[in-house]
């Protein structure tokens, strides 16, 4: 038996509606992204001045990638390292209780994150305090043991290195806060590397 006509266009209708609403949506998202894109070039935004930058400026060491993790390539010339030869893997921000491999490490910088981590006599009171640092910083900051430290904090981001000798709340989320993302693949906002000729 056939259907009326109304209750065979009603399923079409839907169809249709339901593909505009999608098209219309995607069109206004890639609008919004656009426009994003758009105000970025335009944004006057400055990096900081390197005199206000916290820690210690490094040499560049490169950033090519190694072709697997543990492959060889030459030694890092900081501890912990601050550029140079990394692997294709990268780890997200968050707190980590096992060590990171330094090819990770360096990769993680690359990506415009911060790495806190901490050496084997560091208190489990300060180890908490350190992780809470990497909580209220989710997306900047990653927290990791690292045992060849011997002792302290050191804090690094791309090509700036930071150590101490006991915890300090303020002069780490100093860090935090002005080195994220300062480089991320490359000098963001017109920020430099720092380092004097």
């Amino acid at each position: 038996m056939n259907q009326p006509l109304a209750s065979r266009l009603r399923p079409r209708r839907m169809g249709l509606a339901i593909g505009i609403l999608v098209t219309t949506l995607s069109v206004l998202t890639m609008s919004s992204l656009a426009f994003g894109v758009l105000l970025n070039q335009f944004d006057n935004k400055t990096a900081l001045p390197c005199d206000q930058v916290p820690g210690t400026p490094q040499a560049f060491e490169g950033k090519e990638h190694i072709a697997y993790q543990g492959a060889s390539h030459a030694p890092y010339k900081t501890m912990p390292p601050t550029s140079g030869p990394h692997s294709p893997r990268v780890v997200t921000p968050g707190i980590y209780r096992d060590p990171i491999p330094e090819e990770l490490q360096v990769h993680i910088l690359e990506h415009g994150h911060v790495l806190i981590q901490y050496g084997p006599d560091v208190s489990k009171a300060d180890i908490e305090r350190i992780e809470r640092i990497g909580r209220q910083h989710p997306r900047d900051a990653v927290v990791a043991p690292y045992p060849p430290l011997g002792h302290g904090i050191a804090v690094t981001g791309w090509q700036r290195l930071q150590r101490f000798d006991t915890y300090d709340e303020t002069a780490i989320l100093d860090f935090v806060t002005k080195v994220a993302n300062r480089y991320n693949h490359l000098w963001r906002d017109k920020a430099t590397d720092c380092v004097t000729p």
